[in-house]
């Protein structure tokens, strides 16, 4: 976008600008293709002149075919004044002062030229209006000049399928939803942990899934067998009734103290136990085990 030049524009007028302020004017038929294609903010420096030597220099801003439109403001420009033209004077696209003024004004082409080159460097912008040099081995144009994909990786010494990279059957794991193109996802393994070991690999194991291991896990079960000694069990016997009174009626004894009374007399059991073991059941909080984790797959090189 900005200024343009062609080669060879030079072409009879069709029809000349109104005046010394007109906008508009159109080349003879077909000749307008010698002038610069102009796209949106593009622009070219012309030259009007006449058979008695005048000339006016105008910015032109549109082209359509033979027909051309100046900017506003794009008459009489770089030390000429507006004129009225006429139809068989000429019009052409040369080189003025503007045009070269405007081009070695440029601050990308100052800065670069402001490098001090030398061998094996390439120059490349560092930011607005700034630039430096950068190292080109010998190498990386033999890279640069190749023409598509397929000469890069002969000059890389790359193979050319995919598939000499990979060999077929590698087995590799993925973070998506189905194998990539290519690639056949293996299925023989799921739900399963990844083990990481320092001998071969490619083996597996277990009983249990990944889900159901490091599921919500119960605390329930029963303590082991315990026999109580003589000294765990608190001291203790039990009273009795020595008498005559009915079944389950403990009665005085039939006989009479020195004293007159007839108190009731008193006996003891043996002590009982049959030495034996017992257990106490228990539970407890669930331990959660369910960690997070992501799903993997894993396919094959075909």
């Amino acid at each position: 976008m900005g200024l343009k030049f062609s080669n060879f524009g030079k072409a009879i007028v069709s029809s000349a600008p109104g005046g010394t302020t007109g906008l508009s004017f159109t080349v003879e038929a077909g000749k307008g293709i010698l002038f610069p294609v102009l796209g949106a903010g593009d622009y070219f420096y012309g030259i009007f002149k006449d058979v008695s030597g005048n000339r006016e220099i105008v910015k032109v801003e549109a082209r359509s075919v033979d027909s051309l439109t100046i900017a506003a403001g794009g008459r009489g420009l770089d030390g000429t004044a507006p004129r009225t033209w006429a139809a068989g004077d000429y019009f052409v696209a040369g080189v003025t002062n503007a045009a070269l003024q405007e081009s070695l004004s440029n601050v990308n082409l100052i800065t670069l030229g402001a490098l001090a080159t030398s061998a094996d460097k390439v120059p490349y912008f560092t930011g607005t209006g700034t630039a430096s040099l950068s190292g080109l081995s010998s190498f990386a144009r033999t890279l640069l000049d190749d023409s598509d994909a397929a000469a890069a990786r002969t000059t890389l010494g790359i193979p050319a399928a995919i598939a000499a990279l990979i060999p077929q059957g590698t087995v590799m794991s993925f973070f998506q939803a189905a194998a990539p193109t290519g690639w056949t996802q293996v299925t023989a393994h799921n739900n399963k942990a990844v083990r990481i070991v320092n001998g071969a690999g490619g083996g597996s194991g277990g009983s249990v899934e990944f889900t159901t291991a490091f599921g919500p896990q119960a605390v329930t079960g029963w303590n082991s067998a315990t026999t109580l000694t003589i000294a765990q069990i608190p001291s203790h016997n039990h009273q009795i009734y020595i008498g005559n009174g009915t079944p389950g009626t403990p009665a005085r004894p039939d006989y009479t103290n020195l004293d007159g009374n007839n108190p009731v007399a008193l006996a003891y059991t043996e002590y009982q136990g049959g030495g034996g073991s017992h257990n106490h059941i228990f539970t407890g909080t669930a331990i959660n085990l369910t960690v997070q984790y992501i799903d993997m797959i894993i396919a094959s090189k075909d």
